[in-house]
């Protein structure tokens, strides 16, 4: 594992997706990480972080962000590349626990944010009110997935919940919104 995330110009952050009852990764977690993939193999100085630990449902053995990262390995990417953020469950703890763990002690660098298409406008406004606007964030969509339509169905509503959780908030003030995750009761229903 890289010793900092100072010593990359860039970050992909690959958003999980979900995992199956039997504890692999969902359809939708496999095309984020291929994504993921991809867009490291085209910028070789930027670290991966991998976020994600389950989801809905009960916790695997392996999390979302370790998923991920094999996954990301065995397409050619070094694995000192990458750094894995496992607690999350949701859009808005993605974004949180990401910002607390690896972002809030380096200066702002370009995120390229890699979620499923349908799940792109949430992640990076939700992204962008955690960690502020001196951060650049490009979304990147994944192919598409087989549970992407099921999923989709419901996210205008999960939009709406994210800015109404998210307005009382100042942008950047990873603190603050951190410490107003921790009180938050969890939202089973909540998509990725």
């Amino acid at each position: 594992m890289s010793q900092s995330l100072d010593d990359h110009p860039e970050l992909i952050v690959v958003l999980g997706g979900g995992m199956q009852p039997d504890g692999t990764p969902a359809a939708s977690t496999l095309a984020r990480a291929t994504a993921g993939a991809d867009l490291a193999r085209e910028h070789p100085d930027a670290a991966i972080i991998c976020s994600g630990s389950h989801g809905v449902g009960r916790r695997p053995k392996r999390s979302e962000a370790a998923s991920m990262a094999d996954i990301i390995v065995a397409a050619g990417v070094d694995r000192a590349r990458i750094f894995l953020e496992d607690q999350s469950r949701d859009t808005i703890g993605n974004a949180v626990h990401v910002a607390e763990r690896y972002l809030a002690a380096i200066a702002p660098r370009p995120i390229f944010l890699v979620t499923s298409p349908f799940h792109l406008d949430r992640s990076v406004k939700t992204f962008a009110l955690v960690v502020g606007p001196q951060w650049p964030i490009r979304g990147v969509a994944s192919g598409p997935a087989s549970d992407d339509p099921e999923r989709a169905r419901h996210e205008e509503r999960f939009l709406e919940q994210t800015r109404l959780y998210l307005a009382d908030t100042t942008p950047g003030d990873i603190a603050g919104i951190a410490k107003k995750l921790r009180v938050r009761p969890p939202d089973p229903s909540a998509s990725r």
